[in-house]
């Protein structure tokens, strides 16, 4: 059942998740402090209309969107046309196979979708939303080496 979003704009997102879990992207968006337009913005929060429980989170909605569940970090929106995604290894290998990027730097499990390219296919924003989602909230970690723990 989808659940209800809630949207925060600005704030402390170190409040909203657990620094342990996140630590590579919390590092990553503080250190760059990446802008987002709106349409990747707009196109990732409506991409996770399926799933349940999180939150669309943002210092200021001209700045990166982030998606986060159960303290978890599971989707970001950056630049004119980024949507990046927390995979575990069999799916990001999945997501480079069909047109994603590694995004290394954002952290280790991250793979990047660019909207709007051309003589490409759309990616299917809702199915990566919603199988990041789901391995965020089902709790999975896994190490840089792509081996799940």
């Amino acid at each position: 059942m989808a659940g209800r979003p809630r949207i925060i704009d600005g704030g402390d997102l170190g409040a909203l998740v657990d620094a342990d879990r996140n630590r590579d992207c919390v590092h990553y968006l503080a250190r760059h402090q990446p802008s987002c337009h709106s349409d990747p913005g707009e196109a990732l929060i409506r991409s996770a209309e399926k799933c349940g429980d999180w939150i669309a989170y943002s210092p200021s909605f001209g700045q990166h969107v982030a998606l986060v569940t159960d303290r978890r970090i599971f989707a970001l929106g950056l630049g004119q046309r980024s949507v990046c995604y927390r995979l575990p290894p069999t799916l990001s290998a999945i997501a480079l196979r069909t047109g994603a990027t590694e995004a290394g730097e954002i952290g280790s499990d991250w793979v990047r979708f660019e909207l709007f390219r051309p003589d490409w296919p759309t990616p299917d924003l809702p199915f990566w939303t919603l199988k990041a989602y789901a391995a965020a909230r089902a709790g999975e970690k896994w190490d840089p080496s792509g081996a799940s723990r």
